[in-house]
């Protein structure tokens, strides 16, 4: 009997030392957002006919919601559009929609006055590999593009992870996070982009040790600030790489100053099978008194899911920066 405990302990132990090795080392003493009580329940996000929607992205649509997501066949990306109830599941059969492309992909959904827009980035026609963001009108109706404007602004060969928001009653972008670069639209048609300078010393930049934060969600007005859900990896190989999320929030007016970023990434669940959190758009309601975010997000770059997360509880697991 003593042998069988000795080994039985012998093995608990190894199984121990090993699970704490092969967890990524900036990732060992973050506690989980769901045992903080942040992230208060996971949806599955099912679509008939599509075994892996990837990276989709929601918002209100009517009584209901629009969703946006990837589909990737045989090596093509395509993007599509699909309606959901009040409680996630698909109304009606979803619609590729017609970008011109099979290169297409990530692509936010989000509404500017009564109209709905993605924005996703998009290989060029040239021949090396080369990424410029996208600016669609979805005609919600036929689920048409009206038009569709390239944003290549010649600063980058690979574009990716805008952050739109509107301010002003204008289109903007957060080009960067950190430092938080700002881009106006000043004609939804055309390739006209206004880089707005700000005085000298009027930028925060926030610490963030997880790899450089990037965009992710539209950001949207919560409480007089945008709050938005951003990116980030880290790792020295892409069989390590880890991608993990976080919140931060800014101010509604220019210089549109960083204020506040959640202290850790928010990761929960099974964290050694999930190596990928891409948070792509967030919706706000109310339930028993109390403010839930809804933030769709892709796992894995297989699968899409819905957290529900308790936005009191996250602004009290947010720091300030200055």
């Amino acid at each position: 009997m003593k042998k069988i405990l000795f080994f039985l302990s012998l093995a608990t132990v190894t199984f121990f030392i090993s699970y704490y090795f092969s967890y990524p080392k900036l990732l060992r003493d973050v506690k989980k957002a769901d045992t903080l009580g942040i992230v208060k329940e996971i949806k599955n996000i099912n679509i008939q006919g599509v075994e892996n929607p990837i990276n989709a992205s929601i918002e209100e649509y009517l009584d209901s919601y629009i969703m946006a997501f990837r589909i990737n066949e045989k090596g093509s990306n395509h993007i599509a559009i699909s309606f959901l109830d009040k409680n996630f599941n698909e109304i009606g059969l979803f619609k590729k929609i017609d970008v011109k492309s099979e290169h297409a992909e990530d692509a936010r959904i989000f509404k500017y006055g009564d109209d709905y827009f993605l924005i996703y980035n998009d290989k060029l026609p040239i021949e090396h590999n080369a990424r410029a963001m996208n600016l669609a009108k979805i005609n919600d109706k036929t689920l048409h593009l009206d038009y569709k404007t390239v944003l290549d602004q010649h600063i980058k060969i690979v574009e990716k992870n805008w952050t739109p928001f509107i301010a002003k009653n204008e289109i903007h972008f957060a080009y960067s996070l950190m430092p938080h670069k700002i881009l106006r639209l000043n004609n939804l048609q055309k390739n006209d982009l206004t880089h707005l300078v700000f005085e000298e010393g009027c930028f925060t930049r926030f610490f963030w040790k997880w790899g450089e934060p990037r965009g992710g969600t539209p950001a949207k007005l919560i409480d007089g600030k945008y709050l938005s859900f951003f990116h980030s990896s880290f790792g020295k190989n892409k069989k390590s790489k880890r991608y993990v999320m976080g919140a931060y929030v800014f101010e509604t007016d220019p210089p549109y100053k960083v204020t506040k970023v959640t202290k850790f990434p928010l990761i929960f669940g099974d964290v050694k099978k999930t190596r990928v959190y891409f948070p792509t758009s967030f919706i706000l309601k109310k339930e028993n008194g109390r403010d839930m975010i809804y933030l769709s997000y892709g796992e894995n770059d297989k699968v899409s899911k819905i957290a529900v997360i308790d936005k009191e509880k996250l602004f009290e697991n947010m720091q300030d920066v200055y």
